[in-house]
């Protein structure tokens, strides 16, 4: 009996130990210390880069701006490294002369229990005497931003000119100041937008070189594409046995018309049809303005029409 008792209390007290170490989630601290004591390996993307050398006299290009680097180590470490970032990649160029160098990046702030490789480990750079100047700064518009019967009479640039700062040999080969509109939007008025200010050479190859200030208000002023031409009565059909048609006077001789210039341009006069088969005495109607294709609006929309008619032998 007293057998049958210590029994049944060993085992009770064994599932209340599982029980409390479940609850208390014992196990998967055991575990998850386990898992941390092994090694890790992480590339940790996007990594600044900060760059030393004499920023008041020399210009420096083909520096990167971020690299990769692949850490190793403990996983504990490895994962507080890659949330916390709590170091940072230099490119020590302070005792370098002018010219084009080989350089390796180092990594400060890693623990001594990580090992770390940089992605790329090198990097090919140059340093030349840093020169400045000015220059205008032409807005570039796309034609297919003008909304279809617009023009674009007038662009401004604020501010006119621009700081440029890099090498002598890149400066030298400076063509073309340019401020590039992104929107695509269509233009129907006068309207405001910055644009940003990129640097070219003859060829149209973008130069390693700093711009102030990098962005520019470029408006674009626009005004409608209209031409005014002639309207004429033109007739078809014909008038009943015993009348003669005396004359047909319309109550404006032009029109103005909205739309492509290259559609205006072949525009010579509009006709207004009059159909006499209509007509039994004089009169007058409204005659709506036939709206040449690609011509987007014409002003007045319609023309009163006077057709006068005689009777034969009177």
């Amino acid at each position: 009996m007293l057998e049958t008792k210590w029994g049944l209390r060993i085992i009770s007290f064994i599932l209340a130990l599982v029980l409390y170490l479940s609850v208390n989630d014992i196990f998967n601290v055991f575990v998850t210390q386990e898992q941390l004591s092994g090694d890790d390996t992480v590339v940790i993307n996007d990594v600044p880069v900060e760059t030393i050398y004499d920023k008041k006299n020399l210009y420096l290009s083909g520096a990167p701006q971020s690299v990769n680097v692949k850490v190793t180590g403990p996983q504990a470490i490895v994962r507080k490294t890659e949330s916390m970032m709590d170091f940072s990649v230099k490119l020590d160029l302070s005792k370098d002369l002018v010219g084009d160098h080989k350089k390796k990046f180092q990594v400060e702030g890693l623990s001594d229990k990580l090992t770390y490789e940089v992605q790329p480990k090198t990097t090919n750079i140059t340093l030349a005497e840093k020169v400045s100047t000015t220059h205008a700064v032409e807005a570039e518009i796309n034609p297919s931003r003008m909304a279809t019967g617009y023009e674009l009479v007038e662009k401004q640039v604020d501010p006119t000119q621009v700081s440029i700062t890099g090498s002598s040999d890149e400066i030298a080969k400076i063509a073309y100041v340019k401020a590039t509109l992104s929107n695509k939007t269509k233009v129907s008025e006068t309207t405001t937008e910055e644009a940003e200010v990129g640097v070219f050479d003859s060829n149209l190859n973008k130069l390693d070189v700093t711009v102030k200030p990098t962005k520019v208000k470029v408006t674009m002023k626009v005004q409608p594409i209209s031409k005014v031409v002639k309207i004429v009565p033109v007739t078809k059909g014909s008038l009943p046995d015993g009348l003669t048609l005396k004359g047909i006077t319309l109550s404006e001789d032009e029109v103005e018309l909205q739309g492509k210039r290259s559609t205006l341009d072949g525009i010579g006069d509009i006709e207004v049809e009059v159909n006499l088969d209509t007509i039994n005495a004089d009169t007058s109607f409204n005659e709506k303005i036939p709206l040449p294709s690609d011509v987007s609006k014409v002003t007045p929309k319609q023309v009163t029409v006077k057709v006068d008619v005689t009777k034969n032998g009177s």
